[in-house]
């Protein structure tokens, strides 16, 4: 199976394009080309791209990114925390100008 996904694969660098109802016409096509290949399938509607199937190796990469970068963010928000809290009352006064 491997070896007929890989000689399906193209020879591009980036993703290949499907449009929709070609994806869905050709679902497991597509997906053995991610798990076998390595291809990453744009799919698009009416010209433009709207999601992707791609390796689960890249998407976990792509968890792993996210991970660490909201980690990151949130160290930097714990880090220039002053301490200053307030109440639900407080908030709500704020926000809708009660006294």
């Amino acid at each position: 199976m491997y070896i007929w996904y890989m000689t399906l694969a193209p020879d591009t660098d980036g993703p290949i394009e499907r449009t929709a109802t070609d994806a869905r016409a050709h679902f497991s096509d597509v997906v053995g080309l991610a798990q076998h290949a390595g291809v990453t399938t744009a799919i698009t509607r009416n010209g433009r791209r709207v999601a992707a199937v791609v390796p689960a190796d890249v998407l976990d990469l792509l968890d792993d990114l996210e991970d660490r970068a909201l980690s990151r963010m949130a160290a930097e928000a714990l880090a220039e925390d002053d301490g200053t809290r307030y109440s639900l009352d407080q908030v709500r006064a704020e926000i809708l100008g009660d006294d």
